[in-house]
C-alpha cells in the first residue's frame, strides 16, 4: 500500500498562554498545504484513510488536504502527537491499516515524529529532515510495520 506521511504546514509561532497544541496555521501554511495537496493527487487518484494528530495545526492540515483528496474516513490518533514514541507509532498505525485494508493512506504529523516515522519504516534511512508540508511516500507493509521509501517532496518543489 502507499502510506504518506506529511508535517503539518506552517503554523503560527508558539507563545503564552496558548499550549502548543493550539497553535493554528498561518496564511502561508495554508498556502503550502494546498501545493502539496496538488503534488499528492498527481501521485495517488484516491487516498483513501487519512489520519491526523489532534493538535490543531495538524487537523487543519487534514482538512486543507481534503479538500482535494475527498478521503472517506478521517481519524484522530493521539499517537501522533509530537511526543510520542516512534516504535509504538508504528505498530498502532500498521494494526489500524490492517483492519481497514486499504490500498492509500495520508498521515498528518509533527517534527520531529515524521522524520522517525520514515527511519522506523524504512530501516535503510536516516531521519529526513521534513519542512512544513512536506510529505514522504512510503510502499507500506502493515502487516510487518515496514516499507520502502519512494520519495519525499518538499513544499518548494510542487
Amino acid at each position: 500500500m502507499k502510506l504518506y506521511i506529511m508535517r503539518h504546514g506552517q503554523a503560527e509561532p508558539m507563545s503564552d498562554p496558548w499550549p502548543d497544541s493550539e497553535r493554528r496555521l498561518t496564511d502561508e501554511g495554508i498556502t503550502e498545504v494546498r501545493h502539496a495537496s496538488e503534488w499528492l493527487i498527481q501521485q495517488c487518484d484516491v487516498v483513501e484513510q487519512c489520519y491526523t494528530s489532534p493538535y490543531q495545526r495538524a487537523r487543519e492540515t487534514q482538512r486543507v488536504m481534503n479538500e482535494r483528496l475527498n478521503c472517506r474516513e478521517v481519524k484522530v490518533l493521539d499517537c501522533l502527537t509530537p511526543e510520542k514514541r516512534v516504535h509504538e507509532t508504528v505498530t498502532e498505525l500498521a494494526a489500524e491499516l490492517a483492519i481497514v485494508g486499504v490500498k492509500s493512506a495520508l498521515v498528518v504529523t509533527h517534527m520531529p515524529l515524521v522524520s522517525y516515522l520514515v527511519a522506523e519504516i524504512d530501516k535503510t534511512q536516516q531521519p529526513p529532515i521534513f519542512s512544513t508540508a512536506a510529505i514522504a511516500e512510503i510502499d507500506f507493509d502493515p502487516a510487518t510495520g515496514t516499507g520502502k521509501l519512494r520519495q519525499l517532496m518538499q513544499p518548494e518543489h510542487c
